[in-house]
């Protein structure tokens, strides 16, 4: 197939934009058919079928249950998250086990469907976006990613896409996107902070500039604090207000909490600009007599930053940790930029130079930053953009087991990246025809301090006495955080055969079904 256009992605928790460059070398963000530069990451999967964006919104008042936000916070997680489980009592829509573990999405009785589909939706749609204005095809894009993502959590995206129909350039974190973005690499060399507060993640990282060269020196975060979580933790006091208030308790309606999310999202982004801002939900819930009760107060921004100071209050601990990692002091640090929309809250823009030591640069486009910063990022590989080099590190160390027995770190946090390193594994008997170990990611000597990514097992090994063959396993962490493996029989170098037997995420096999399906749908 004719390798078409590539285009910069931001897939965001609550909004996600498309970008690219012009001829003249200018960024463009594209718009949707409603002429908004942001499509909202919303899938309704309504009976004719899945309706994506700000169309979707039409779901959250009918069916709630059956329309989908936030997947991006989904991909890659297990289940028995903590964090998962949490969320699973707040969502209008029921999360369920995958056969493997991973958290999944109910639509009915018997039809689940995986986070990457969701996310594939959204994508497409993005894809199509672009398609319009450009008049060909685009096969390839540049997509931005939470720093602080995890290799399950990275793979995940890169299944979205291939679902989706798109390569794959480069997954490029939304600290350095943002970086790339705001023009720093037009500027003189300088010592960055970005905070990157979404819909769903907080990412910090610390990004020097110097002759061109743009190196990620630590990245941290918190992958469960955003927009989101200060929504909902506005409800928790609405419901409460509305329990005294009416006598009606509407915890368990979903109907009822999807409305009060959305007045509660509302008032949020309205008290970034004014002290007061009116709730009005017309109809809340349906009364036994078959009246239905509305809701109707004043919030106030002091209210606001109230009841979501314990969230703000977690923004201190993964900036002082990028700084640690960087090994830099506060006052080396010459501009903090602020990217996402949550930056927009003063809380936050008090808490973060509270915590920094300096006033923030404010991005006039935090929504959209990310999005040009990736579709430079497209022109810097196609090679439209010279004198810029990327160096990213690793967001978390690599480690590998044999035997349950104590992890061994192969690859460690912050180690830049694509970097690769080999472990020998002698065989222990006579004629032995196979080695298992376990990946975990993570840097602790215990296993279950890490996240297990995958058992595997070198196959097909050659006869001989225990201990003559050596298994000599590759382990890759490429230029995405994403993990490859190889094996070679160290005295004959030959190649062996890994196989998978654990896995995380979706097999080769589902991503590869799941892209036909995908591709005879649309």
């Amino acid at each position: 197939m004719k390798r078409g256009r590539a285009v910069g992605i931001d897939l965001g928790t609550s909004n996600s934009v498309v970008a690219i460059i012009d001829a003249d070398g200018a960024p463009r963000i594209l718009t949707t058919e409603e002429g908004s530069t942001t499509l909202p990451s919303l899938i309704w999967f309504a009976p004719d079928g899945p309706v994506i964006g700000e169309a979707a919104r039409e779901g959250l008042d009918q069916a709630p249950d059956v329309t989908v936000f936030g997947a991006k916070r989904l991909l890659g997680r297990r289940f028995d998250h903590p964090e998962v489980r949490r969320l699973s009592r707040t969502l209008p829509y029921e999360l369920v086990e995958s056969p493997n573990g991973d958290v999944w999405i109910s639509l009915a009785p018997g039809k689940t469907v995986s986070p990457e589909e969701v996310c594939a939706l959204i994508l497409y749609e993005l894809k199509r976006t672009a398609e319009r204005f450009l008049g060909e095809p685009v096969t390839s894009a540049v997509i931005t990613i939470p720093a602080w993502y995890d290799a399950a959590q990275r793979q995940a995206t890169k299944d979205a896409a291939q679902i989706a129909g798109l390569d794959v350039m480069r997954l490029l974190s939304e600290p350095t996107a943002a970086a790339l973005g705001h023009g720093a690499h037009r500027g003189a060399d300088r010592k960055y902070l970005v905070c990157d507060l979404g819909g769903g993640t907080f990412d910090v990282a610390a990004v020097d500039l110097e002759g061109g060269v743009f190196e990620v020196l630590a990245t941290t975060g918190d992958p469960f604090l955003g927009g989101d979580d200060v929504d909902r933790a506005v409800v928790e006091h609405l419901v409460r207000d509305i329990r005294q208030v009416k006598a009606l308790d509407v915890s368990t309606d979903p109907i009822a909490i999807e409305r009060l999310r959305i007045a509660a999202q509302r008032a949020k982004h309205e008290l970034s600009g004014v002290s007061t801002t009116p709730i009005h939900v017309a109809e809340l819930v349906q009364l036994p007599s078959g009246k239905t009760a509305e809701y109707k107060r004043s919030m106030r921004r002091d209210e606001l930053e109230l009841w979501s100071a314990p969230l703000v209050r977690r923004l201190e601990a993964p900036i002082r940790d990028a700084l640690a990692r960087s090994g830099r002091k506060r006052e080396d640090v010459h501009e903090v930029l602020l990217v996402g929309g949550m930056t927009r809250m003063p809380a936050v823009r008090r808490e973060i130079a509270r915590v920094s030591g300096r006033e923030p640069s404010i991005v006039p486009n935090p929504e959209e930053v990310v999005a040009v910063g990736a579709a430079l990022e497209v022109a810097r590989l196609e090679g439209a953009i010279e004198g810029v080099l990327l160096i990213d590190v690793a967001a978390r160390g690599i480690s590998l087991s044999t035997n349950e027995g104590d992890c061994e770190l192969v690859i460690a946090q912050s180690s830049v990246v694509p970097t690769r390193e080999h472990r020998l594994f002698p065989t222990r008997q006579d004629n032995q025809a196979r080695i298992e170990f376990d990946i975990w990611e993570g840097e602790s000597v215990e296993a279950a301090k890490n996240r297990h990514l995958g058992k595997y097992a070198v196959v097909d090994l050659p006869d001989g006495p225990s201990g003559d063959v050596l298994a000599l396993v590759e382990i890759t962490l490429d230029t995405d955080g994403t993990i490859r493996l190889g094996a070679s029989e160290l005295v004959s170098g030959d190649r062996l055969q890994i196989e998978q037997l654990v896995h995380t995420g979706l097999t080769r096999a589902d991503v590869a079904r799941f892209a036909r399906q995908f591709a005879e749908a649309s």
